[in-house]
Order: C-alpha cells, then structure tokens, then sequence
C-alpha cells in the first residue's frame, strides 16, 4: 500500500504541485485584509489600450451583440477555458512520454500563479465596470460581474455564471488575461507536441481572444499581456 502511495505521489501530485500552488493563491486572495491592498486602477487599461491601438478595441468589440455570437463566445470562455487544460494533460499522458506532462503541469501552472500575483498586485477593473459604473472609483467592497455571460445565464435559464464571477476571488483582476494566458499556452504546447493541431488549435486560442473582449471582461491589452505571458513561461520550461 505504502509503495501504491509512492508511486501516486511521485506520478501525480509533485508533478501537479504548481498547479495546486496556483489554485491556493487563487482562491485564498479573498482573505488579503483589504487594508493591505494596493488602489484600483480603473482608468489604467483604457487609458493604455487607446493609447497603444489609437482606440479602445475591446470597447468596439462589444458594441454589437447576437444571440449566435453569445454562444460562439461562450464555447471558448465559459467551457473550453475549464475543459481544455485538463485534455491538453490527457493527451500528453496518452501519447506522449511523462517529461511533456510534467512540463506542461509546471509551465501552465507556474504562469497562472505569477498571473494572479500580477491580478493581486496591479488591481485593474474590466470593461463590465465601465459599462456599469463608469469610471467612479472602485474598491474592494464591490462584487465581480458576469458580463456578457449574464446572456448565457439568460438563454439557459440558469444563474451558473453569475454566481460564479459576482464571487470571484479576484474581481479586479483584469490584467493579464489569463483566459488569453491559458490558451495561449494550451496551444503552444499542442502545436509543439501534436503538430497536425496547429491551425485548430489556433484558430480556437484566436476566437476566445474575441471573446474575452466581447464579453466585456477584458480590454486588448489584457488579451496581449496574457499572450505574452504565457509564451515566456512555455518557453522558460520547454525542454531543450
């Protein structure tokens, strides 16, 4: 039993350790005493997106909104983000050898923990705030939203997302992306590993960038700060 234990161990949660760090720094920032925290910027992302792309890209983005581009968004954002990861990691068990999934557990995880630190660390509003608040100061005290996916609560009848993002943990943590992050990552190591995906998996990472600012939870500059992120982070870890 002892050596069943051993082997579970040193094949699955030291592997997994990064990603088990990043869940706990996720979920846990909601007891930092609000005293400890740094101000909210609220002003920054616009402020950079327009300066950097001559307009706010995400801001456009949302401004004309269907039915059919909710769900085309939602596949991406609301399932894929959660679903994807945990497939990248079964194919590389399947199908490749132990090294490719441990490096996929260290570099997936370890860019989710410095994303949320940067979350913690540099509090941003996402454009839902400015639809809903306008650019009034924000703090701590003010719940998440839901966005774009409050129309997916709506066609569904359900109130899964909402409740979700109206409790998130971090609901200033605009930048960067890690919805971008993630999927940015996920296709990176699928195009290296699995090159017969490329422009599949591609062409999904290239939807949900639209998505996140469809939705109305990110700005575009979010969307490249994650990119960004997780390319580093891929590249740090890949195996030479």
């Amino acid at each position: 039993v002892k050596a069943n234990i051993c082997v579970m161990h040193n094949a699955f949660f030291l592997p997994a350790t990064p990603i088990f760090a990043y869940l706990i720094t996720f979920h846990t920032s909601r007891f930092i005493p609000a005293s400890w925290r740094p101000a909210i910027f609220v002003s920054l992302l616009l402020t950079l997106e327009s300066i950097l792309y001559g307009a706010n890209i995400s801001v456009e983005d949302a401004r004309f909104i269907h039915p059919s581009l909710d769900i085309i968004a939602w596949l991406p954002y609301g399932v894929g983000h959660f679903t994807i990861p945990f497939v990248v990691a079964a194919f590389l068990w399947l199908f490749r050898t132990k090294q490719a999934l441990h490096f996929w557990a260290r570099a997936f995880g370890y860019m989710n923990m410095v994303g949320v630190i940067i979350q913690i660390l540099l509090p941003c509003s996402a454009p839902w705030y400015e639809l809903i608040h306008g650019l009034t100061p924000a703090n701590y005290s003010m719940k998440g939203s839901p966005g774009g996916l409050s129309r997916i609560d709506a066609l569904f009848h359900s109130h899964a997302y909402t409740v979700t993002f109206t409790n998130a943990p971090i609901p200033f943590g605009a930048f960067p992306s890690l919805h971008a992050g993630c999927a940015t990552i996920e296709a990176l190591c699928l195009s290296h590993f699995f090159p017969a995906t490329t422009k599949y998996v591609w062409a999904y990472t290239g939807v949900l960038y639209w998505a996140t600012m469809y939705l109305s939870h990110h700005y575009l500059i979010d969307v490249v700060g994650g990119a960004c992120l997780a390319t580093a982070f891929f590249y740090l870890f890949l195996p030479d």
